[in-house]
C-alpha cells in the first residue's frame, strides 16, 4: 500500500496524484503543476485516453503520475511550486540541492531552478564543500556558480587530484582549478613581496607607529622597507609566514593565522605592546581588502 505525503500534499481537494519512486502519494493540483512546469502543462493538454484506467493508474478516483524522484526530493521540489503560504524548504544539504536542481531542470521549472541556484551558493554550503558545489555547477553547466565555487575553494588547503576526480570533475576542470589556484597564490604572494599597496593605503597612525623607535630588533629586508625604516623582526616574521601560507590558501582567513603569535611577540616590547594589537588588526583588514582585489583580477 502506498504511503501518503504529509501536508500540504494530502489535501482531499487535490485533483491529481504524483507518486514518488519510493511509493509515496502526493495529492496536488493540476493548475499548480501547469503554472510551474511547461512539462506538466503540455502533459495535461494532451487528450485523455478514452479507455478505462487500470488499477495502477488511478487511486481514490484520481489519476496517478509516476515520477522518478524520491519522496524527499519531490516534497522539496513541490514546496518551491506552492504559493507563499507554504514555506520554501531549507536546502542545507548539498545532496538535496543537486537532486532538486536536477528535477527542476528536468521539468522546466525555471523559477524553482533560479531559487535553487541561489541556495547552492550560500556561504554555508560553499564553505563546507566548495569542490562538491563546483562539481554540481559543472554537471549542469552553471558558469556563475562554478566561478563562485572555485573562488571559495581557495579557503581550503589544496585538494588532491584524486579528491577532485572523486567528485567526477572533468579532467579539464581539474587542470583549470589547479592552474587557477596557482595563479591566485602567486598574486597573493606579490602583496607580501611588494608593499606599494600599503604605502598608498596606510593611515597616519600606522606611519607614526612604523617609524617610532623601539628596543625591538629590526630585520634588514628591502621588501619591507617603508619610509626608510626596516620593520620590527616580529612583523617581518609574520609577513614571511603569511607569504608561505597564502601560496597554499590564498584567502583572507590566512592573514589572521599567525596574527596572535605576532602580537604576543610584540607584547614583549614595552613600546610595541601599547599599539601592536590595534595596528595589526587595522593592517590585516587593509591587507584582506587588497587581497580580495588581486584575487578578483585573476583569470579563472
Amino acid at each position: 500500500m502506498p504511503g501518503e505525503a504529509k501536508a500540504p500534499f494530502n489535501n482531499a481537494k487535490a485533483d491529481i496524484i504524483l507518486c514518488s519512486s519510493d511509493n509515496v502519494y502526493f495529492r496536488v493540483f493540476r493548475c499548480m503543476l501547469a503554472l510551474s512546469s511547461p512539462f506538466f502543462e503540455a502533459m495535461f493538454d494532451l487528450p485523455r485516453p478514452s479507455r478505462d484506467h487500470c488499477k495502477d493508474e488511478m487511486f481514490d478516483g484520481l489519476d496517478v503520475i509516476w515520477v522518478s524522484e524520491n519522496s524527499r526530493t519531490l516534497d522539496m521540489l513541490l514546496r518551491f511550486c506552492y504559493p507563499a503560504a507554504v514555506k520554501d524548504p531549507g536546502l542545507e544539504d548539498i545532496n538535496d540541492v543537486e537532486q532538486v536542481l536536477e528535477a527542476a531542470m528536468k521539468y522546466g521549472m525555471e523559477d524553482v531552478e533560479e531559487r535553487v541556484r541561489k541556495a547552492m551558493v550560500t556561504p554555508s554550503l560553499l564553505e563546507s564543500n566548495p569542490v562538491r558545489v563546483l562539481a554540481i555547477a559543472c554537471r549542469f553547466s552553471l558558469e556563475p556558480e562554478a566561478r563562485t565555487a572555485a573562488r571559495y575553494s581557495l579557503h581550503h588547503t589544496a585538494p588532491t587530484h584524486d579528491s577532485l576526480a572523486a567528485e567526477h570533475l572533468p579532467n579539464n576542470v581539474i587542470q583549470g582549478l589547479v592552474a587557477y589556484r596557482s595563479r591566485c597564490g602567486q598574486a597573493a604572494k606579490t602583496l607580501c613581496d611588494n608593499l606599494d599597496w600599503l604605502k598608498k593605503s596606510q593611515t597616519h597612525s600606522f606611519y607614526e607607529w612604523w617609524t617610532n623607535c623601539c628596543p625591538c630588533n629590526s630585520k634588514a629586508d628591502v621588501r619591507y622597507l617603508i619610509h626608510g625604516t626596516y620593520p620590527r623582526e616580529w612583523w617581518a616574521d609574520y609577513m614571511d609566514k603569511t607569504s608561505i601560507a597564502l601560496e597554499e590558501s590564498p584567502c583572507g582567513a590566512v592573514l589572521t593565522k599567525n596574527l596572535e603569535e605576532a602580537v604576543e611577540r610584540a607584547n614583549g616590547c614595552p613600546s610595541c605592546r601599547r599599539r601592536a594589537q590595534d595596528q595589526m588588526v587595522q593592517f590585516t583588514g587593509t591587507f584582506a581588502r587588497e587581497l580580495d582585489k588581486v584575487i578578483a583580477e585573476v583569470r579563472e
